[in-house]
């Protein structure tokens, strides 16, 4: 009997692998026809998406996750019908900000970091998709807007950054976790690790609320390895709350033996750490009610909303782009009814 529900439960994800990417394939087939009917639509005052997300392959389990086998996603992320070219991957169901539109390429972070044609083809032809169905505002996912900016290319407006979504994400999820555990999260001594471009702000705004936060950075190795700071471990075991923003989960698992058991740790990483006992473990994940991805994210749940995201939907529903002060970009979004999931 197990073995038939075993059986039976394979062949529902493959047929769902295989309508997944026939439908990806069949969209993007025909997109041109698909902007044509919205930009008219859109002519006439009728907007179905009023902003957009769009997506990039971290990882080969992203780019399997829109589309299968590995060998047809290697193969069209070679092909110049998608290189550089946003393709339909979903929407995001309405709420206070209307309706989502999830786009995707195939090039990967290397080719943003790398490429400034990418990164120039890429903003452009969003903001052509923007302006033919009438959307508000573009968010870029995870490291895209730092990768972009520091290529010599601005993100402005309608493009968000991502930065002040992640940052109320971060601290949105560090108040409920710190109301669940009955800690004072003025007085929990929180570290972050991974002092970046949103490590940054979010350290600084942490300090503005008066939080005791302090930071510690990282630096890459010559052979990919990410490495912290040598004197890490004489912070580390200090920590109540640990906020882990390096680019894997992975990239933190060695020093986790540093923290005192029974501390938290914060992971908003992608591909999330692996979970090990004697911790807490909570995702940064954020939702609006009735919100969701369909189809969902890879690697994550269908109704959290990465903080790029949000950052999109604060500016699609209050007309507030990339100037706005953190701390009234964090009132917004509460009054939009943004919440923190507390995913352990």
């Amino acid at each position: 009997m197990i073995e038939m529900i075993l059986k039976k439960s394979a062949l529902i994800k493959i047929l769902e692998s295989v309508f997944k990417t026939v439908g990806f394939l069949s969209l993007n087939l025909f997109r041109w026809l698909i902007w044509s009917v919205l930009g008219t639509l859109s002519l006439f005052g009728i907007r179905f998406f009023d902003y957009i997300f769009m997506v990039y392959p971290g990882t080969d389990a992203d780019v399997h996750g829109y589309c299968k086998p590995p060998w047809l996603a290697s193969l069209l992320a070679k092909s110049p019908f998608f290189s550089k070219r946003p393709a339909l991957a979903g929407i995001i169901s309405k709420n206070c900000a209307g309706r989502g539109l999830t786009l995707v390429v195939p090039n990967t972070s290397e080719q943003f970091k790398s490429d400034k044609d990418v990164c120039n083809k890429v903003m452009e032809r969003l903001e052509w998709i923007q302006r033919v169905i009438g959307a508000k505002a573009i968010a870029l996912a995870g490291q895209a807007p730092g990768m972009i900016i520091r290529n010599g290319i601005s993100v402005n407006e309608p493009f968000v950054r991502g930065n002040k979504g992640t940052v109320f994400c971060v601290m949105e999820t560090i108040n409920e976790v710190a109301k669940k555990h009955n800690l004072d999260p003025l007085k929990a001594s929180i570290i972050v690790v991974g002092v970046g471009y949103v490590g940054g702000l979010l350290l600084k705004e942490l300090r503005n609320e008066k939080y005791n936060a302090i930071g510690v950075d990282i630096e890459m190795k010559d052979n990919g390895i990410v490495a912290l700071r040598e004197d890490s471990s004489l912070f580390l075991p200090l920590a109540d709350i640990t906020v882990v923003l390096t680019p894997k989960g992975s990239d933190f698992a060695p020093y986790l033996r540093y923290l005192k058991k029974g501390s938290i740790v914060i992971d908003d990483t992608h591909p999330r750490m692996e979970q090990l006992s004697g911790f807490s473990f909570y995702k940064v994940a954020v939702g609006i009610e009735d919100t969701a991805f369909y189809p969902k994210l890879p690697g994550y749940h269908q109704k959290w909303i990465p903080g790029c995201a949000v950052e999109a939907i604060v500016a699609s529903a209050t007309g507030k782009f990339n100037g706005i002060p953190q701390i009234r970009f964090n009132e917004e979004a509460k009054k939009l009814g943004l919440y923190a999931h507390l995913v352990s």
